[in-house]
C-alpha cells in the first residue's frame, strides 16, 4: 500500500506543481484565472502565488520519491488546497468558473491525496 499512497502523493504534487509554471507564463494567467491583471504588483503577486504552488508541489513529490517526510508533505498539500476551498467560500460574492474549477482540482486532489494516505496507514497498522 505504500506504493499506493506514494502515487496519490505524487499525483496531488504534480496537481499543485503545475500552476508554478505561470511564474514564468504571467500572460497565460488571464486565461487560467479568468481575471484581469491590472498592473505589475497585482502580477507580482500572481507570480509569487506560483512559485509557492512549486514549493508545495516540489516537496510532496520529494516525499513521493524519496520515501521521506510523508505527514509534512501530506499536512502542506492539504492546508494548501483546504485553505483556498475555505478561502473561496468565505470570499464575499461569487467567483468566476475558472477558480471554481480549480476548487474542484483541489477537492479531486485531496480525495487522492486522503485515499492514498488511508490506505497506507491501514497498511501499517
Amino acid at each position: 500500500m505504500e506504493l499506493v499512497f506514494r502515487c496519490c502523493l505524487a499525483i496531488a504534487g504534480i496537481i499543485n506543481l503545475l500552476p508554478s509554471f505561470l511564474a514564468f507564463l504571467p500572460n497565460k494567467m488571464k486565461s487560467s484565472y479568468g481575471i484581469e491583471i491590472p498592473d505589475a504588483s497585482y502580477e507580482l503577486l500572481l507570480r509569487h502565488r506560483a512559485v509557492l504552488f512549486g514549493i508545495v508541489g516540489g516537496v510532496m513529490i520529494y516525499s513521493a520519491i524519496t520515501k521521506k517526510y510523508y505527514s509534512l508533505a501530506v499536512i502542506i498539500g492539504l492546508i494548501s488546497m483546504v485553505s483556498f476551498i475555505i478561502l473561496l467560500k468565505l470570499v464575499n460574492g461569487e467567483v468566476n468558473a475558472e477558480l471554481q474549477k480549480i476548487m474542484k482540482v483541489d477537492v479531486f486532489a485531496i480525495i487522492i491525496l486522503l485515499i492514498g494516505l488511508a490506505l497506507y496507514s491501514n497498511s501499517n497498522k
